[in-house]
Formats: C-alpha cells, structure tokens, sequence
C-alpha cells in the first residue's frame, strides 16, 4: 500500500506547551523541554465490502487510534476509506512514512458480517492511527458496532432499517443519529449525544465516565427509562404529560406511553443528562 506524505501537514500543539498533547518532552538534569509534533498524514486508501441486505448482515468497526465516522449513502456496498497519520518531530518525513507503511494494518472484509479495522503493530507509537469513513447502503437492516480506542464517533443512520447500534469507546465523544433497535453506547471519556428514530423492545444503555449525555426521542415511545449522574443535573425539555416520571437514590425514572418496551438506563458519572422530546 502506498502510504507517501500528503504535501500539507500541520503543526499540533505550540513548543511551550509542554503538558498538551502532541508535544514531545524531553527531561534533562536540569531541563525539560517540548518539543513541537507535526501531524503527517498519509493518502487516502479505499476499500469496497459487498453487502447483502434482508439477512441482518451486521458491520463491526474496530479502531485503535483514529475518528470514526459512518452515513448512510447512494451505495450498495460498504464503502470504506482509511486516513492513515502519525505524529513526529519536524523533518521526520521519512520515519513518518515507514511508521505508517510497516506498523500500521488496514482491513476491510467480509466475515460473515462485514469487518473493518485499524491496528498498530506491537511497540508501535501510540500516536499512529488511521481515521475511517465508512458509507452503508440505504437498506442497511444489521446491527452497526464500533470499538473505539481513542478517538470520536459519529453516526448518522437516519433512514436506514437498522437493527440496533452498540459503540464502545475507550476515549472520545460519541454522536448517534438515527437509531433503531437495541442501543449499547458507552465511553470512558467524553460526551455522547443519541438521536432515536424508534424505540426498542429490547433493554439498552448510554453512559459515560466522565462526560454529559443527551437524549433525543420521539414523544410517542412506549417503554421505561432511569437516569442517574452522579455529578451534574438532569434537564428535561418537551417531556409530554402521559410520561410518568419518579424520583429516587437511584436517579429518575421514566415511563413513557404503557411502559411495553424496553428499558434505556442513562448513566454518567461526571456531567448533566439533557432529555429531549422532538
């Protein structure tokens, strides 16, 4: 794979910045001193998954380093592009490229359901990666995963018939439009916002470690909802008068229309929980 230099590359973080990240810091017996890293970004290396819809054919996305981004477009099959980088000191043009051609592996394919991943090699630096953009057919009916190491995650699903959406992250916001079906959104680190189309029968979860949560739904769901943080607020808006609402230790609790469907628990360590009804 040709991983050769984008001609623009950019600086990350100041010289005096010594505890951003970005900065390479070297300690002497008498100094420390912060050394600015340039973002090198590779090109673009695109792949195309056959999908096959009606079968709940499902699509797992994993990630050690990187954005991860997913829509749903005018294909019918996955279509994928990896954004190879690293970050390394001024002039490091050539280590830059070999970090990215040697350590990094890109694959897209099809294992029962379709597979997409980024992995570094072992001992590799923590700062090499590869954002992905992946593009689904309409008619996407499978369940969307995505593990994510370090990075954002953004979907948008709106329209397509999907099954149920899970999205683990170990560091990074999460966004979700458009979901259907069973949800399982979750981040050490970082805010998440949900959109749901429809409801599910099946129980769910949203949380965060360290982060604020918003909810998005419908204001003619049926089925029950907790939310508990245990450091913010929890704000409501448009809630309709036929949902029922309750508070305990625990947080509050909601039952929406007969209470039928499943149970989403919104749970946040550190950070308000928004509600809205659209």
């Amino acid at each position: 794979m040709n991983r050769s230099l984008r001609t623009a590359c950019f600086l990350i973080c100041a010289a005096t910045a010594a505890a951003t990240a970005g900065c390479a810091v070297t300690t002497g017996e008498n100094s420390i001193t912060a050394e600015t890293l340039v973002r090198y970004e590779g090109s673009d290396e695109s792949a195309r998954v056959e999908y096959i819809p009606n079968r709940g054919q499902s699509v797992r996305i994993v990630s050690d380093n990187g954005d991860v981004e997913v829509s749903i477009g005018n294909v019918d099959d996955v279509v994928v592009t990896f954004s190879p980088f690293t970050m390394r000191k001024k002039d490091e043009n050539k280590l830059a490229v070999a970090e990215m051609e040697n350590d990094l592996r890109l694959s897209a394919i099809t294992d029962g359901d379709v597979v997409i991943s980024t992995q570094t090699t072992s001992g590799a630096s923590g700062y090499l990666g590869a954002d992905i953009r992946v593009v689904l057919p309409a008619d996407f009916d499978g369940v969307l995963r995505v593990e994510q190491d370090n990075g954002s995650v953004d979907v948008d699903l709106d329209g397509a018939p999907s099954r149920g959406t899970t999205v683990q992250s170990g560091n990074g916001s999460i966004d979700v439009v458009g979901a259907r079906g069973a949800l399982d959104v979750s981040t050490d680190n970082g805010s998440v916002f949900v959109d749901v189309d429809a409801w599910s029968d099946s129980d769910g979860s949203i949380s965060s470690g360290n982060g604020a949560l918003e909810l998005s739904v419908p204001a003619g769901v049926d089925g029950t909802m907790t939310a508990q943080t245990l450091f913010g607020d929890i704000v409501e808006e448009g809630l309709p008068s036929t949902w029922a609402t309750a508070e305990n230790d625990a947080g509050t609790s909601y039952t929406m229309g007969d209470g039928d469907g499943g149970h989403l628990t919104l749970f946040t360590e550190l950070g308000d929980i928004a509600i809205l009804v659209k």
